[in-house]
């Protein structure tokens, strides 16, 4: 069964999921995290989460120790507990962590916020040095970080505009206790961003498309249909911008409202195919997009048509 029915309407997201239900909708289902940068309540010594629990302020925050690994970006890291494996986040991976922030005056900064104080980050939207630490992290490791305050904003967003709800830097060194709970592996990110292989098959308007995996099926979807997919989208720079395959939910996809490219790939296809396309600008969201919630730019989908209705 689909997740959602995308209309590809303006004032409706783009097909699949926002940036935030992504997050969680590789856990459980399409639910909105609280933002990272909430704060919560001030103290010096010790604090008391959402869980209830007591959380005390480590004699370190205001500076890292000596033992402590000092990176060439400025992030400085102690391991607190070894972790298991040897599988590390990468790129546009998706992780659970605990956390708790402070400020370096010993002032609670922010805790995981989710039900079981848990938090759900994307590597390629979490800030960066929380980004660069779980880069060298293992599932079930918890570090010590002490993170620069050039290192406490967003390089990345999912969105390329600013959004009314995004969350704004603390504009102040932190330092965390962070523990990495779970890898969500993102799917490879192809070789040919940029610009499709010789062998990819080219139309008049300008997209391309190579197919992956031959389909079953006979019938071809029209514009009259609607699709249950499966896709991913990367932007040309291979930042992952969504993903239905990593929470398992596919897409319900009107194509009449589709976006010009979805409304000439589609049809193309049969169901059990999957194949890749490259979809310039012009057939996608333009180069700036209307709704900010669209990707600018050419873009490269993987479909895989699972049924036509």
């Amino acid at each position: 069964m689909a997740d959602k029915d995308i209309h590809f309407r303006s004032e409706t997201p783009r097909p699949g999921m926002d940036s935030r239900q992504l997050r969680y909708a590789v856990l459980l289902s399409l639910i909105c995290v609280v933002p990272f940068w909430i704060q919560t309540a001030v103290s010096q010594t010790a604090e008391i989460a959402n869980s209830g629990l007591v959380i005390t302020t480590p004699p370190d925050v205001a500076a890292p120790p000596a033992d402590a690994q000092t990176m060439p970006s400025g992030l400085a890291m102690k391991v607190l507990k070894a972790g298991n494996g040897s599988e590390h986040p990468t790129g546009n991976d998706c992780v659970t962590v605990n956390f708790v922030a402070w400020k370096t005056d010993g002032t609670l900064f922010s805790t995981s916020t989710s039900m079981d104080n848990s938090e759900l980050l994307c590597l390629n939207a979490a800030i960066v040095g929380v980004s660069e630490a779980l880069t060298e992290m293992v599932v079930g490791e918890k570090r010590r970080l002490w993170v620069p305050e050039d290192l406490t904003f967003r390089e990345h967003h999912h969105h390329g505009q600013k959004r009314p709800e995004d969350e704004e830097p603390p504009h102040k060194d932190l330092t965390f206790d962070l523990e990495l709970l779970s890898i969500i592996k993102a799917p490879a990110t192809p070789a040919e961003l940029t610009s499709p292989p010789a062998s990819a098959t080219r139309t008049s308007s300008g997209l391309a498309y190579q197919v992956l995996k031959s389909g079953s099926g006979a019938a071809h979807p029209s514009l009259k249909n609607k699709v249950v997919v499966h896709f991913s989208c990367w932007r040309a720079d291979g930042r992952l911008f969504e993903s239905t395959e990593m929470g398992n939910h596919p897409a319900l996809v009107t194509l009449a409202t589709a976006p010009a490219g979805w409304r000439e790939a589609l049809p193309l296809m049969v169901p059990g195919e999957k194949t890749r396309f490259w979809i310039p600008a012009a057939l996608a969201f333009g180069e700036k997009p209307a709704n900010r919630f669209n990707p600018p730019g050419d873009l490269v989908y993987d479909i895989e048509l699972l049924s036509v209705q």
